[in-house]
C-alpha cells in the first residue's frame, strides 16, 4: 500500500506570496491499462521504479511554491480516500466533486471556495498526472507566470513541441512581454532578451490533424497546451462569471444539501473551451522544464529511469537480451528473452503485450472491455 511520504520543510521560493497550488486529481483515464483502473487511475500509480506516485510527485514539486496550508486537491467522488492516503498532511483542503464535470467546473468551484478563504489569492492550477523534470526550472516558470498574473493577465504554460503530436492542443504565441505585462520593443528585446518572461497569445488550436501539427511545428510559433494556469482568483472569477454566467451562478448559490444536484447539472467542458479561448488578456509562459503527460506506456519508458539496455522495469521481472522495453508486473513473475521495443504489463487479472509504438491502441482494448461489461476496468 502506498502511503503519504513525510513532507519536508523547504523554504518557499521568492515571489509566491498568496499563491495556492490547486491540483486537479479527478481523472479516471485508463490509458495505462491494465495497471491504471477506474478505481485507481494513473495519478495514484507508482511507475517505472519511482518511489512516489504521480500525485505525490506533484505535491513534492510545489513544496517551494505553496506551504501545506495553501495546497488544495480537487478530486472525484470515490477517489478521496486515495488522495488522503497519498497526500496526508501535505495538503490542507480536499474538494470532492459529486460528479465528474471536466476542468471548467472543477477550477471554477475551487476558485469560488478559495475566494471565501483569501480574497487576494492567486491560483496555480496544476495536474496531478504529469511528469515534470527540473523542479527548480518549474518553479521559475511558475514565478514568471505569477509576475504576469499580478498584472491582471490569465497565464497558461506552453511546452516546446518535440514532435507534430496530434493529441495536444496548441497555443499560437505572439509578441514578447516583460514582467510588467508590457510588449517588448524589438530593440529592447535584442538588448535584454532575459526581460521577456512571456508572450501574448494569438490563438488556441484544438487537437490538429497530422498535416496541421507538422505545419505548427515548422513555424516555430506554437507550443503545446500543458493545462497549467496561473491567475489572480478574483480576476478570474469576475471574468468567468461574465463568460459563463449560468455555471458561475449555480456554483455561487449551491448549498451543501444542493451541491450534488447542482453540480450534476453543470456543463461538462474543459476550462480551455469554457474560458481561456473566450477571454482577452491571456498570456503564455514557455516552460523551462521537461514535461510529459504520461499518456501511454511508451511515455512511461521516456519519463522514468531506464536500465543499461534502455528498459523501464518494475516489479518481479527477469530480462534476458531485452532492449528498449517496458516490463512491469504487480502480479506474477514476468520473464522476457530476446525482446526489443515491447511493452509487457502484468497484473493479477490481466496481461498486456504490444509493440511500444502501438501504445495508443490500448484504447481499443478499453472499448472492447466496456462493450463486454468486463470487470477488468474497475
Amino acid at each position: 500500500m502506498t502511503t503519504s511520504a513525510p513532507h519536508s520543510t523547504l523554504p518557499l521560493a521568492s515571489g509566491f506570496d498568496r499563491v495556492y497550488s490547486i491540483i486537479l486529481s479527478g481523472g479516471s483515464g485508463t490509458r495505462l491499462w491494465p495497471l491504471s483502473r477506474k478505481a485507481r487511475p494513473k495519478q495514484f500509480l507508482t511507475l517505472g521504479g519511482a518511489e512516489e506516485s504521480l500525485l505525490q510527485a506533484s505535491l513534492q514539486r510545489v513544496e517551494r511554491v505553496s506551504p501545506p496550508e495553501r495546497r488544495w486537491i480537487v478530486t472525484a467522488r470515490g477517489q478521496e480516500d486515495l488522495c488522503r492516503e497519498q497526500a496526508g498532511e501535505r495538503v490542507s483542503r480536499l474538494l470532492v466533486e459529486p460528479k465528474a464535470r471536466n476542468t471548467a467546473a472543477a477550477i471554477a468551484w475551487a476558485a469560488w471556495e478559495l475566494l471565501a478563504v483569501d480574497e487576494e489569492s492567486y491560483m496555480a492550477v496544476l495536474s496531478s498526472d504529469h511528469s515534470i523534470q527540473n523542479v527548480r526550472s518549474f518553479e521559475q516558470t511558475i514565478a514568471d507566470a505569477v509576475k504576469l498574473a499580478k498584472r491582471g493577465l490569465f497565464v497558461t504554460v506552453g511546452i516546446q513541441p518535440t514532435s507534430p503530436a496530434t493529441g495536444f492542443g496548441y497555443i499560437e504565441y505572439g509578441l514578447p512581454l516583460d514582467a510588467e505585462g508590457k510588449i517588448l520593443s524589438p530593440t529592447r528585446l535584442n538588448e535584454t532578451p532575459q526581460d521577456a518572461v512571456g508572450y501574448s497569445v494569438r490563438s488556441f488550436r484544438e487537437k490538429p490533424n497530422a498535416a496541421a501539427a507538422e505545419q505548427f511545428l515548422r513555424t516555430g510559433k506554437y507550443l503545446w497546451n500543458a493545462g497549467i494556469f496561473v491567475w489572480k482568483t478574483r480576476t478570474f472569477w469576475d471574468a468567468f462569471s461574465h463568460i459563463q454566467p449560468d455555471m458561475a451562478r449555480a456554483i455561487e448559490t449551491a448549498r451543501p444539501d444542493t451541491l450534488e444536484a447542482t453540480y450534476a447539472a453543470l456543463e461538462s467542458v474543459p476550462i480551455d473551451v469554457a474560458f481561456i479561448e473566450q477571454t482577452s488578456h491571456v498570456a503564455c509562459v514557455p516552460a523551462r522544464f521537461d514535461w510529459n503527460d504520461v499518456g501511454s506506456w511508451h511515455a512511461v519508458r521516456e519519463c522514468f529511469s531506464q536500465d543499461a539496455q534502455g528498459n523501464s522495469v518494475s516489479g518481479d521481472v527477469f530480462l534476458q537480451d531485452t532492449r528498449g522495453c517496458v516490463v512491469h508486473s504487480t502480479g506474477p513473475l514476468v520473464a522476457t528473452i530476446g525482446l526489443e521495443n515491447i511493452c509487457v504489463v502484468a497484473t493479477e487479472d490481466a496481461i498486456l503485450v504490444m509493440p511500444l509504438d502501438r501504445s495508443q491502441d490500448v484504447k481499443r482494448v478499453i472499448t472492447h472491455l466496456e462493450q463486454q461489461g468486463r470487470r477488468n476496468l474497475l
